[in-house]
């Protein structure tokens, strides 16, 4: 009976052994399944964070935009302040009308070369390069090139019979002389400075000088494209002819004399040695000539800005023709004056309104008005300040 009895309570704890057992394992697998099921949960919890750093950048180019459209507030108030005269506004449209002649100007430098009506009609491509330049007849026109082959070219006013006439590296601003059979232009090269005399006590050594690229004034002739080089500056730009054909007024500076020269406006012939001074600032640049040639328009750097003047062809009477406020900031520019045939107007760059437009104004700087408003709407002109001839006014 005892061992009955024995083995009944011994059958009793183990039962109560695998019954605390089970519990364990079951235990023991929730607490994995818990774990993986918090696992995953975080992940996808920190999906979220990108989507909300993506949205502080996207408010942030929000307000970013606000800050430029506040930037160009400046600009229609100078704008505003530029055009407030009324006879600028009255005459824009009179102006564009009572316009005789065609014009031929540039995009940009290298860029595209167009012919137009003066009264914006007939825009018409000509060829691609730089400075170009009505002949006195309005048959064809005297351009630049600096892409292969370089030189001076000559084109008739429809674009056909296009003619390399002198083949250089590096040649700028053609201009017909007044019967059309010579083109005066600027081109580089390379000279010699002046010598000099070093001493050492009594004994004095004269030094040869060193080469130094300058640029010179070049005169070729139509027909046969023979080369004539004028005596002018070391550094020469921007030739313009006299009327009747015998004197050239041009940009020069460092005549190469000791001490050393530095002026403004320079007077040369094709022939002899006839250089001469004509004017002593050197804030002179880009001359044109007046077709009856009493008068000389150029630009003048005043200060931080372009504005166009005008003086006499023997220098004197010199005023300005444009101008602007002082209190218009940034001063805008007015640059690459070039006369009507019959000399009564100037037509000219400027940055007025905020963009390179056309203007024309009265040979005494009044009744200035923007014109070719067409053709600026369609074409981007680019200005950079290195005395591009921009456009020519054509019969």
């Amino acid at each position: 009976m005892k061992r009955i009895l024995l083995l009944c309570f011994v059958l009793l704890l183990l039962s109560g052994c695998g019954q605390a057992a089970v519990p364990e394992a079951a235990d023991t697998t929730g607490a994995t399944a818990s774990s993986v099921v918090l696992e995953e949960t975080a992940t996808p919890t920190m999906t979220p964070e990108p989507t909300a750093a993506s949205e502080s950048p996207t408010s942030t180019p929000t307000t970013e935009p606000v800050r430029p459209t506040e930037t160009p507030t400046p600009t229609p108030e100078v704008a505003v302040a530029q055009s407030s005269p009324a006879p600028t506004t009255a005459t824009e449209e009179a102006s564009t009308t009572d316009l005789a002649g065609r014009f031929v100007f540039q995009t940009a430098s290298g860029g595209g070369i167009y012919r137009v009506n003066a009264d914006g009609s007939d825009l018409t491509y000509i060829a691609d390069g730089m400075d170009p330049s009505w002949s006195s007849d309005g048959s064809r026109v005297a351009f630049s090139s600096w892409s292969e082959p370089w030189g001076i070219y000559t084109i008739n006013a429809d674009g056909s019979d296009e003619r390399l006439l002198l083949s250089s590296n590096v040649a700028r601003a053609p201009v017909w002389s007044p019967d059309g059979t010579q083109i005066a232009f600027y081109f580089e090269t390379e000279g010699l400075t002046a010598s000099t005399v070093m001493c050492r006590g009594d004994e004095c050594t004269r030094m040869p000088g060193r080469l130094q690229t300058e640029w010179h004034v070049g005169v070729v002739d139509v027909a046969d494209g023979y080369l004539r080089q004028p005596y002018v500056d070391r550094f020469s730009f921007s030739p313009t002819w006299s009327a009747d054909g015998e004197w050239l007024v041009y940009d020069g500076g460092d005549s190469g004399a000791l001490p050393s020269e530095n002026h403004g406006l320079c007077l040369t012939t094709v022939e002899g040695p006839n250089n001469a001074v004509l004017t002593n600032n050197t804030n002179d640049h880009f001359p044109v000539w007046s077709p009856d040639g009493t008068q000389i328009a150029f630009m003048h750097w005043q200060h931080d800005h372009w504005e166009i003047y005008i003086m006499n062809a023997d220098g004197g009477d010199r005023h300005p023709l444009t101008s602007s406020s002082n209190y218009v900031k940034p001063r805008p520019n007015n640059v690459s004056p070039a006369w009507s045939p019959d000399g009564e107007q100037i037509v000219f760059l400027s940055d007025r309104s905020g963009e390179w437009e056309f203007y024309v104004m009265d040979a005494d700087g009044s009744d200035q008005g923007k014109i070719l408003e067409n053709v600026t709407a369609s074409l981007d002109i680019q200005y950079t300040g290195v005395y591009e001839r921009v456009i020519s006014w054509g019969p």
